[in-house]
């Protein structure tokens, strides 16, 4: 029987999706998996769209950046508003926890970056060196780097001890829109504004992929818990799958019937969720390649989507400043569904 998460030691089985088809998971595991997602928190308090929201290492709390240029930090079990982080002349069009949960990084149109206390909510550094806006930010996995991504066609890479910028790649000829580090911190992978992503091994003398299949901008990328599997997601309605020592395209399917604008892996590695400006959140069963939930109830683009530590928890950013929390119900066979509370 083939295993419903990656196992390092062996290739994974990718196999090609059907995304537009119904959900309909086809053995016992697919629908424990599947069964019992449901909105458990609605959250309103932006008054501008949410283009980007994390949650903690700790899994204790949700942070969402918005066009109304602040970051607000919530409860994840009780939806509770924590904390309203100020600073920003410009819309937060991404943000970051730290991996041990103490930093928030947020970035801006107004060029910069910035580093908040996550439970204090003090601003504790401002950095600058963009020289437009600054569309994507991520830690590396030891937490001191940062790495940025911007409208400059630049990556930055940043020391989190002192805020001292460190270093400028130039990895692609358009716009960086988003970013990601492979869990070893040996690779990056980023996401343009002209339809490539790029795979960039950090060490000197390392490999630099090109990869090419999209038909339009790159607006997302993730990388697998294993380090094995790349994703990238598209304003052409489709996601690929990549190898990430060698580049190579594994599998290109139709994920939404319009963009697709956040791609994130499971931490248990069993799960791919995608965020649509269909108004959804879909989730991929991936080691059969099966679409198994479509989470409804955005009343616009869904922007943002990343998955609490547990693997059983995501929370998703709209157009019109909601953010909503998911959760599957603990009990896998429940007869009758709990209700949705938003």
């Amino acid at each position: 029987m083939q295993s419903d998460s990656f196992d390092p030691r062996r290739r994974p089985a990718y196999r090609q999706l059907a995304p537009l088809e119904s959900a309909k998971p086809n053995n016992d595991k697919q629908n424990d998996l599947a069964r019992g997602w449901r909105c458990t928190h609605l959250l309103q308090a932006h008054t501008s769209w949410v283009r980007s929201v994390a949650v903690s290492p700790n899994g204790r709390w949700i942070a969402s950046g918005s066009g109304d240029k602040t970051v607000r930090i919530w409860s994840l079990s009780s939806g509770k508003l924590r904390q309203v982080l100020v600073g920003h002349e410009g819309w937060v069009r991404a943000i970051a926890f730290s991996p041990d949960g103490t930093t928030l990084a947020s970035v801006s149109n107004d060029q910069t970056v910035r580093f908040f206390d996550s439970l204090t909510g003090e601003q504790k550094a401002v950095m600058s060196g963009h020289t437009d806006f600054i569309r994507c930010v991520t830690f590396s996995p030891d937490g001191q780097l940062l790495f940025t991504g911007g409208q400059d066609n630049t990556v930055k890479i940043w020391q989190v001890e002192t805020g001292q910028l460190l270093k400028t790649l130039a990895v692609q000829s358009h716009w960086v829109r988003a970013i990601a580090i492979t869990p070893d911190g040996k690779t990056l992978m980023t996401g343009s504004q002209d339809g490539t992503s790029q795979l960039y091994a950090l060490r000197q003398g390392g490999f630099q992929h090109v990869l090419r299949a999209h038909q339009a901008a790159v607006l997302s990328v993730a990388l697998s818990p294993n380090g094995w599997l790349a994703a990238s997601a598209s304003a052409d309605d489709s996601i690929v799958f990549w190898k990430v020592n060698s580049g190579r395209l594994i599998t290109r399917f139709r994920a939404h019937a319009q963009p697709i604008n956040s791609v994130r892996f499971s931490p248990d590695g069993r799960l791919l969720a995608t965020a649509s400006s269909d108004k959804t959140v879909r989730l991929w069963h991936i080691d059969s390649g099966k679409l198994i939930a479509v989470l409804s109830g955005h009343e616009g683009w869904v922007w943002s989507v990343a998955f609490a530590p547990d693997s059983r928890t995501i929370v998703s950013g709209g157009w019109n400043g909601q953010v909503r929390v998911w959760t599957k119900d603990i009990e896998p066979r429940l007869s009758s569904p709990k209700p949705d509370k938003c």
